[in-house]
Formats: C-alpha cells, structure tokens, sequence
C-alpha cells in the first residue's frame, strides 16, 4: 500500500480557493476568510493569474490601532509571488518545499492551469497519516514550551509575541488559573471588525480545549477534529498549561517517522537532478506553447529569440525578428517622452509593464499588455531583456463599448440622462462664467404608446431612430440631443439670444417630428409635446432647469400637444396632482392597499426556481391597479419610501420564513432597494433587525440596487453597501448596463451579482448589437466573478442564448409574470422535491 506521504498532492488538495482581486481592501480580505473559515485568501490579477497571497501569519502585520492600514488595497501587504507546485508531486515532497520556503500554503497546477491549494491542514488531516501519529506522544514531540500571557496583557503585547517568535497561537491565564487561547484566525476576524488594543482575557476562546501530555498525537488529531480547531492545548500532570501544539508541530512528526522509514541521501540528489532536468524541460514546452507573445533580446536590444505566439500576433516571422530591434513594431502612437520614461524604469528597477500601440506586419495597429524584465549577473550588467507581451485589442474595445454604453442610449447613440445631467451641469457653469443664456427644450413623444401597442417594440424603435436622426439634423451645432428614456427627448440650446430664436427653433423641431412617417411598412404621424426653460430665468441649476421645463413639457401636452410652451411660475397643475398621489400613498400604507408580489428566478438549464424577486404593488381602491412606475418615483420625492421599503422587507422576510419551513424554499428573495432608503434610512439596521425578527440567515436576503444609485461615490452609498456586505447581505446591481457602467467603480464595489437589463435581453435573438453587448457584460461579470441573472426573459430563443453564453439564471414572462405570494407558493409547491 503507498505512504500517505507518497500520494499527489492533487488527492488531497482543496478546490475551492478563496480569492480576491489585488484592490481588495485588507478588512474586506479578512472578512471573507473569517466567513469561509479560511486560513488564506490568493490575489488573482485576472483569472488564473494570482499574483499573491494573504495568509493569517500575514495578519499579524496588520496594525489594528490604525483604522487606515485596515483600508489599503491587499496588494501591498500580500506575500509574493504564489508558490505553486505541480499535481503529482507527493506530499513528503510538498512538505519540504514547505519547509524550505517557510510558507504554509501554495496552489496547485495541473497542465498549465490552477486546480487546487493545498495546506498544512490538508496533509495533516488526509487518511492514512494514523500510523504515523500514532506512535509519537506528546511529551515526546520536538514542541517549544507554551508562550503565556496574562487575561490582563493587551493585544499588542500578544501580537508583538507571535510576530517576533513566529507563533501562530499564545495562551492566556486568568486570575482563577484558567486559561485561554489567541490564536492567528481570532487575529484575522478583528482585522475584518476593526478592533483595537484590548486586554486579552475579552477577546481569547475560552476556556482552552486541550489533552494531557501522555496522550499520542492520533488522539490529539481526533480532539482536533471533534472541536473543528486547529491548536490543542497540552496540559502536565499538574493541569499547567506547557504546549500549544497545532498542525506545525504535527506536521514534524509525522515527517520525522517517515524519513526514518523511507528517505536517504541518494534518492534525494537522484530526484534534485531529475526534477531540474524536467524544469528545463517544462519551461522550453512553456516557451513554445504559450499564448502570449515572448520576444529576448541581448543588452544591447537586438532580438536574439521570440516564440510562436509572438509571430501569430505580430506577422513577423523567426527570421524576420532576429537581428532586429523591437522598433520593428512601432506605431508612433507613443511619445519619445513615453519611451525614455520606459529605459528609465528598466535601467533603474530592471523592470517595466504597461499598454503600447504597437503594429503588426500588415499595418494595422493592436493593443498589447506588455511586462519588459531584465535579466543581470552577479555583477549587475544587464545580458537580456525578456519582453511578454499579450494582445488585448478586443478587450479595450468591448471596454470602450462599455463606457459607450454607459453615457449613451443602446438604441439611438445618444446622449443618456447620466451624460446629459452632466452637459447640462457643464453649460450652467460655461453660462454663469461668461454671463450668457440657454435653453433646455424637454420632448415627449404624444401617442407613441399606441405605435408600440399597435404596430409593436421594433416598430417603435425605429420610430425613435428616425426621431433621434432628426432632431441631430436640425439642432445647429455644438447643441447636445439626449435621449433620456422612453420616448424622452432634451435638447440644450446654447448661446441663446433671443426668446424668438428658441421659439423658431422649437417650432422647427415639432414640424420635423410631425412629418409622416414609415414604420413596419405602415404610414404613421406622430406629434410631440415640448416644454422650454430658459437660463437664468427659470433656474440657476441644472436640476431646476429640467424640472421646470419637464413642467412646461406637461402643460403643452395639456393645451392640446403638438405644440410648446415656456415655463412660468404659475404650472403648478401637475404638482398638485402629485400632491393627491402622495396624500393617497400616505393612505394606502395605513390601510393595507400594499401588497407584495413574486416573480421568480429561475435555473435556465432546468426551469427549477431557485429564488424571486420582491415587488410592490399598490391597489387603490378606486383606480385599482396602480403602476409602480406612478407612484414609486412620488414615493422617493415625499420620503415615504423609507417607511414602505421596511413595509416590504418586513413582509418578504415573513414570506421566506413561511416558505422555508415548509421546505419550499432554499433560495434568495431579492428585494428592490432605492437611492433615498440607502442615503437616508437606517437601511443596516432595518435588514438586520427584519432578519432576526424572522429568525432568518443573512444568506436568505438579497438587495437589488440599481447601478446609478450604487456608483454615487460622493453620498456615502459605499461605505453603506460595505455594512450591509459585512451582514453577509448579498448585493446585486439592478439594470446593469442602463447607467453609469463604471467598471474601475464596480470592482471596487461590494457586490456579488449583476442584472442583466431587459433591453438588452429583448431583441438579443435577432440583434447582433443586442447580443454582443450581452456576451460582454456576461464575459466581464465572469471575470470580476459576479454571478449573474438576465431579466425579461420572454423566448425560447433568449434562454439558450444566455446559457451557451455562461448566464446560468434569469427571470421573465417565458417562465412567469410577477405573482401574488399565494402563487407563488402554489409554484414552489409544483415543483419536484
């Protein structure tokens, strides 16, 4: 039978690696290894490619006095580079690269990718090390003396302790002769809480677990087990606390009866010179098989040797390389000032990384991710440089499709809201500055509801095409068209002179719309209504300004549409009527006209529900079925919507809770939350109080913010998402792609899912611009590891489309509309078990 020692470290090794991103700050680090229970978290720059690793020894380093060393990114702190070991490599082998590296955890590779991290925990507790263990006891292990500090001592004192003597746990004695234990992990969690220096005795476990000094270390391993820790106390025929002995000392042992047994001299020279012939080997296959481009030089720059990937992505071949500089592939795009800065970090730190625009043999430029590394002697001169190099041309552009996307309507290429607020910020400021004046021109479409009802969505989209196109043709230039949603159109008017010329300018853009019209092969005539605001008499902000003419845009619609009307002071017809809305909402709450309806989530490959999402619905007793869309938005303005978003929490949370026990239900329900509940209301406390007041895990809940609201950097939303991410609050990003779309700001964001906006998803199956935009957003989740679900599912089509593409759930009329909770029940229920 093979030693357990003997045996690849891949049967023994854990799939599931805890990772992170390197800007991941070191407290989010720490509480993701508390959650998992970890003892180590590995910084992934991209996917397979970890640049570092965190441990609990790392910890230690961590000064818990100072809140802003919690908040550096974990790049600077991690341990680097990743030690990373081969599949079959034996554990005995493993331990000793352990040994002489000093590290605890290193990942594990199996052709070319990373399958595993194997640790000191894994070796100790695979099968088979029980001969081993049994035949040492502990008062024969090779263990130093327990170090103890007093319930009294403070924290510092401790960590000072492990740091200088390498400890990974101290005891601590009490008063009464009792004791207790710190060990790395407690250090972690209160790098995660953020806690200070404390005394010792408030913060060890207590009291110890631990076994006297006669027992053998098979049945320590067993009380480790038992317990699920990881140090164990050893206590003298006097109860006096005298080791504290963990995997390390374990480890020891066991490696110790195995020498004995199986290992000599020879065998280890014989495997040294078979293991570097093997490296060459590997690294020549690496060479040649690799898909990033490798181009050495001499010190002097001449090409001495590039691999295949470099001629698939340059069209320079071998022999055309050779003997040439890699001038060769210059493209002018960069600055002399750009490459002197370059020699100047390979001179000075022998190494350089960064973007160029290089050129390939037939002339088009590409982008490429380039690391420039020197490689010197004992005496410092420099003999080659190695240059790596990949070709990252599609992922800018889908990146600068993205940021596209994110300040421009999908459908026209205009403008969104989120660019236009800024214009119209920016020509306020312009306007002030210089002492002019201009106009915002509100548009809204009059009866396009109809075109969409009668001749459908295409239709209606290419109606709102034409409309975009004309409205670009007619403003004069330097005038921005936007497109804020719907059949909402703004146009910013600057350097305006006179009322008349607005006015002209007005009554050209209504005559444009009003032109028939082909759409789906059918004559249609459309008419907008127009509403105007001008600076600075109708505001001397951007918000007023467009509140004002979306005001005067309602009163054109009211004097019969098709025409425009200039705000005044006196429009205040629509106010009033969003003043009975509201008194009617402050009703509806104290009369129980809310209710809360489901609509499901769903596993796209099975149709199984795997959780739903929460929303309200309001029926007033006399206009009955109310749309969120009305009353939502009045809800927001009139702060009622802190008070109605714990009505839905508190009624969800019931609704889990019934459902849970009945054994229906094992997902999440998501419930909607918006910007006025996260910047106003005690939105933290309200989860976890509405959590425990149902008995329910965190894991239960899940909040849906939309994107805009999420990225408002300046609110303090962050640091409120943060709070609820440390509840363990799963966090989605509602709608994604319909707002801001920042992906620096997202990776910086504590969220673990995105939505997928139905606008997308709608027209994906016969839409090439629909469809690639939604295998990026689905490609660019998967590579910032956020799980995702696609919304408005409504074919057969869009499902298999979205599950080739990797987007495994989604919600939709193609499963079910959103219903009330007794049907949705009656769903779970018709669901196999």
């Amino acid at each position: 039978m093979m030693s357990p020692l003997m045996q690849p470290i891949e049967q023994i090794a854990s799939t599931d690696i805890l990772s992170c991103t390197p800007e991941t700050l070191i407290h989010e680090a720490a509480s993701l290894m508390v959650q998992s229970g970890c003892g180590s978290i590995v910084v992934f720059a991209a996917p397979g490619q970890a640049v570092g690793i965190w441990t609990e020894t790392d910890a230690l380093a961590v000064d818990l006095e100072d809140a802003a060393a919690r908040c550096r990114p974990i790049s600077q702190v991690m341990s680097q580079p990743v030690v990373t070991l081969a599949h079959h490599l034996s554990v005995h082998d493993v331990l000793g690269q352990f040994r002489s590296k000093g590290i605890r955890h290193a990942l594990v590779e199996k052709e070319g990718a990373i399958v595993g991290l194997v640790s000191l925990s894994d070796v100790v507790l695979c099968q088979g090390t029980e001969a081993f263990l049994g035949l040492k006891r502990l008062d024969g292990i090779l263990a130093p003396p327990a170090v103890i500090l007093q319930a009294d001592d403070n924290l510092s004192a401790a960590l000072s302790s492990m740091r200088e003597q390498q400890l990974t746990a101290v005891g601590v004695q009490f008063a009464d002769g009792s004791y207790g234990i710190l060990t790395q992990r407690d250090v972690v969690g209160m790098v995660a809480a953020g806690q200070g220096d404390v005394e010792l005795g408030s913060i060890c476990t207590r009291p110890v677990i631990g076994v006297a000094s006669s027992s053998s270390l098979l049945q320590a391993r067993r009380v480790i087990l038992q317990h699920q820790i990881r140090h164990l106390a050893v206590f003298d025929a006097e109860h006096k606390l005298v080791h504290i002995i963990g995997f390390r000392e374990i480890i020891q042992s066991i490696e110790h009866e195995f020498l004995l047994e199986l290992h000599g001299a020879l065998r280890e020279r014989d495997e040294a010179l078979l293991q570097s012939r093997q490296s060459l080997l590997l690294a020549d296959k690496v060479f040649e098989a690799t898909m990033e481009g490798i181009v050495i030089t001499d010190g002097n720059g001449f090409i001495q040797s590039v691999n295949p990937a470099f001629s698939r992505i340059t069209g320079y071949a071998r022999e055309e390389a050779i003997g040439k500089t890699p001038a060769l592939l210059k493209s002018g795009k960069q600055s002399p000032e750009f490459y002197e800065y370059l020699w100047r970090c390979l001179r000075h730190d022998g190494f350089w990384q960064g973007e160029v625009v290089n050129r390939r043999k037939n002339g088009l430029l590409y982008t490429e991710h380039l690391s420039i590394t020197a490689i010197r002697d004992e005496l410092g001169e420099c003999l080659h440089y190695v240059a790596v190099f990949s070709d990252i041309t599609q992922r800018k552009q889908a990146e600068e499709r993205l940021h596209f996307l994110a300040n421009h309507d999908a459908l026209t290429g205009l403008p969104n809201r989120t660019l236009f607020i800024e214009k119209l910020q920016s020509a306020v400021e312009q306007a002030r500055q210089f002492d002019r004046r201009f106009a915002l021109l509100f548009i809204d479409l009059d009866r396009f509801k109809m075109v969409n009802d009668t001749l459908g969505h295409h239709a209606g989209d290419e109606l709102l095409m034409r409309i975009a196109s004309e409205l670009q043709r007619i403003v004069p230039n330097l005038s921005t068209v936007s497109r804020l949603s719907g059949d909402e159109f703004t146009v910013l008017l600057e350097n305006v002179v006179t009322v008349q010329q607005v006015a002209s300018r007005a009554q050209s853009i209504l005559d444009a719309i009003s032109a028939e019209s082909t759409v789906a092969g059918q004559g249609v005539f459309i008419s907008a209504s127009i509403g105007i605001s001008m600076f600075p008499e109708d505001g001397a902000m951007a918000d007023a300004l467009l509140v004002n003419a979306d005001t005067a845009m309602y009163r054109a619609k009211e004097r019969g549409k098709n025409n425009f009307q200039f705000y005044t002071a006196d429009m205040n017809a629509r106010a009033i009527e969003r003043l009975k809305m509201e008194y009617s909402l402050h009703r509806a709450l104290a009369q129980d006209e809310l209710d809360v309806w489901y609509q499901p989530k769903v596993e796209l490959a099975s149709g199984r529900i795997i959780g739903a999402e929460a929303l309200l619905r309001w029926h007033h007793p006399d206009m009955g079925l109310i749309s969120p869309g009305q009353f939502i938005p009045i809800a927001e303005e009139s702060s009622l919507i802190t008070s109605m978003g714990d009505w839905v929490l508190d009624t969800t949370c019931a609704a889990i809770r019934r459902w849970r026990d009945a054994g229906l239900l094992q997902g999440r329900i998501a419930v909607n939350v918006s910007g006025r509940q996260l910047k106003y209301s005690s939105i933290v406390d309200s989860v976890a109080q509405a959590l425990e007041r149902h008995g329910l895990p965190s894991s239960a809940l899940e909040l849906e913010i939309t994107e805009s609201v999420a990225m408002d950097e300046d609110s303090g939303m962050v640091e409120v998402l943060h709070r609820l991410q440390a509840l363990g609050i799963y966090l989605s990003i509602d709608d994604f792609g319909t707002g801001y779309s920042s992906l620096s700001y997202l990776k910086r964001l504590p969220v673990r899912g995105l939505k997928i906006d139905q606008s997308f998803i709608m027209d994906l199956h016969q839409d090439r611009d629909d469809a690639a935009i939604t295998q990026a957003i689905i490609s660019i989740a998967r590579s910032l590891g956020l799980e995702l679900v696609a919304e408005g599912v409504e074919l057969e089509e869009q499902r298999r489309f979205l599950l080739e593409q990797g987007c495994d759930c989604g919600q939709g009329y193609l499963f079910s509309r959103p219903v009330p909770a007794a049907e949705f029940e009656a769903l779970l229920r018709q669901q196999p078990r």
